[in-house]
């Protein structure tokens, strides 16, 4: 049921927000059939807007369709997606332009349809890879991603928040999400801090997964699962083109 559906992705606590907005969307398109008045569309969209704005990619989505609301709805939100649909693979390109990454060990963190579609992407052209994914306290969101990536036959293992620091020396590089950024910082989740550090201080670098839909001038997010990382020598973007 829609109705069910949509309180099901605010409640959503684990999911990055590329995959929030992939949940939106394919809730949307299955409404299409029922030609769905502009009423059960507003509500829709009142329940949404309750989502952490943290989750800047999500507002981005519900800003350019809302105004659509009406006969031409579902159209926007087509053209929407296939605006934004190959920015995943353009990031994960980027990201392999920047390094080779045959027998690599790379330490992931959270919950993330950009990092799963990165993952995917260098698995195809590299072999070897093996990925170290944090639990991601204090969610643990990171034991979901863990298990997709198993399920994709990904060299994968699971580790403690607290043994970032002991794994870092033996890592290749981090790879992380972003909920938003500017010039001089990114937003993640709790822990993201921590990654990026004990990566520097190994003399390793931390990839930062951009979305230009995330790019803002003044981040503003909540200290309840978020933070604040500053981009440094050690801790790059990796920005797709929009």
């Amino acid at each position: 049921m829609f109705e069910e559906e949509i309180a099901d992705i605010v409640a959503d606590r684990e999911s990055g927000s590329s995959q929030l907005v992939a949940r939106i969307q394919r809730a949307f398109y299955g409404l299409e059939s029922s030609h769905p008045d502009r009423h059960q569309l507003q509500w829709a969209f009142q329940q949404l807007r309750h989502i952490d704005r943290s989750m800047v990619v999500v507002h981005h989505l519900l800003d350019e369709l809302e105004p659509a609301i009406g006969p031409r709805f579902f159209e926007a939100l087509r053209e929407y997606d296939r605006h934004w649909a190959g920015l995943p693979r353009r990031v994960a390109a980027r990201l392999m332009e920047a390094r080779h990454w045959d027998n690599t060990h790379v330490l992931v963190h959270s919950h993330s349809g950009m990092l799963l579609e990165a993952i995917r992407q260098v698995t195809e052209h590299y072999r070897g890879l093996n990925i170290w994914q944090t639990r991601s306290d204090p969610g643990g969101e990171g034991v979901t991603q863990y298990r997709q990536l198993k399920e994709q036959g990904v060299a994968v293992h699971l580790v403690e928040d607290g043994q970032v620091a002991e794994f870092a020396a033996s890592m290749d590089a981090a790879w992380l999400g972003v909920d938003q950024y500017n010039e001089q910082a990114f937003v993640n989740r709790l822990g993201s801090k921590r990654i990026a550090e004990e990566m520097s201080r190994a003399g390793k670098t931390t990839f930062v997964l951009g979305d230009p839909r995330k790019r803002v001038d003044t981040l503003n997010f909540s200290r309840t699962l978020f933070e604040a990382v500053p981009f440094t020598r050690d801790t790059c973007l990796i920005e797709g083109e929009p």
